[in-house]
């Protein structure tokens, strides 16, 4: 019962307390690759700890250490009397376990499923629809330009088929070198397969969607994993560059389609005054909604500061970027993301 009530309360901490502070934290923009890591981690640690602590309040009886147990479930298996030594209770408590275990992995396959359709379905009608002769197009051959006013570019990753799908309008928007900036962002997305490492956190978020946490953690990993783009463009282009293509894409406010993988868009009447001065000509004060990956959420200026906006952010983070983080840092946050995924083995064995 022990084992149970310590796997319950570290099942609990990671599915409340430790995402909301994590989701709240400064530091994972500085590496957002370690931050990803650990917000793994937690999501793996937080869903076995909930399943482990249920299976161990089951098997309590049969033995205090859970390993026992499960062996002397196995044997009354075996011989034919799989209820022997257990009460009302602890079939209530197998029964929630297999319904918790079909729900979570249910919910990951259906999403999974369903992202995947839509994104074949999509990228059949993008081969239809687009067209590869525009400059860039020539020297991408998955790139295909949609003839359509709206400045819009989003990639539709795949093991063999991946699209990277841009607008006529975002083609007239964007000077060269901003063009330029927004296709390696988006080959960044296709090239580390981003996709995977957020639709896990989507499936998190559709599995338990009265929990505010879960909706909190995909959208920090999602805007994580637009800093890695962001950081591989800086890299081949230029962070000041991309930084005026994100806000020219900002005025835009551009829906994707589901199971894409987008480039974020803000009004501009909500940079800082800094990031203003690089567009003057664009300034706007008309409202309007962020576009993060595949949902559309309004924005109250008076609810948050411009810097918490999740384009802002990215944008202050190119145009202002932060010292190298050093490797102990890195080291310190992949040792925690290890403990906290070894911790439901460690009280199993030791409890």
């Amino acid at each position: 019962m022990t084992t149970a009530a310590v796997l319950t309360l570290f099942a609990c901490a990671l599915a409340w307390p430790v995402p909301r502070l994590l989701a709240a934290a400064r530091w994972p923009s500085r590496c957002p690759r370690s931050a990803i890591v650990l917000w793994q981690a937690v999501g793996l640690a937080g869903g076995v700890s909930a399943l482990l602590a249920v299976i161990a309040f089951t098997f309590a009886p049969l033995s205090t250490n859970m390993p026992v147990s499960v062996r002397d479930h196995a044997s009354h298996l075996a011989a034919g009397e799989p209820l022997a030594g257990l009460g009302w209770i602890n079939l209530i408590g197998l029964a929630v376990a297999s319904a918790l275990a079909a729900r979570l992995f249910g919910v990951l396959a259906l999403c999974t499923s369903r992202t995947l359709r839509q994104r074949r379905r999509h990228r059949h009608l993008v081969d239809l629809a687009g067209h590869d002769h525009s400059e860039q197009a020539c020297r991408r051959s998955r790139l295909r330009v949609l003839d359509h006013p709206v400045a819009v570019a989003y990639c539709l990753p795949g093991v063999r088929h991946t699209r990277v799908v841009v607008s006529k309008g975002l083609l007239t928007a964007l000077a060269a070198d901003e063009l330029e900036a927004v296709l390696v962002h988006e080959e960044a997305h296709a090239r580390s397969r981003h996709d995977l490492v957020i639709q896990p956190f989507v499936a998190w978020q559709e599995t338990f969607p009265f929990l505010s946490p879960a909706r909190e953690a995909t959208a920090a990993v999602s805007l994580l994993v637009e800093m890695l783009a962001d950081d591989a463009a800086a890299r081949r282009t230029s962070g000041q560059t991309l930084a005026r293509a994100l806000a020219r894409l900002g005025v835009a406010r551009s829906p994707v389609p589901a199971g894409a993988v987008a480039i974020s868009g803000v009004p501009q009447h909500q940079l800082s005054e800094r990031c203003r001065t690089l567009w003057p000509a664009r300034a706007s004060h008309s409202s309007g909604t962020i576009d993060n990956g595949d949902t559309n959420a309004p924005v109250a200026e008076s609810a948050r500061s411009p810097i918490d906006t999740p384009l802002v952010a990215r944008i202050s983070r190119l145009l202002d970027p932060s010292p190298r983080t050093p490797l102990w840092a890195h080291a310190t946050i992949y040792l925690t993301a290890a403990a906290v995924s070894a911790f439901p083995v460690f009280v199993l064995v030791t409890v």
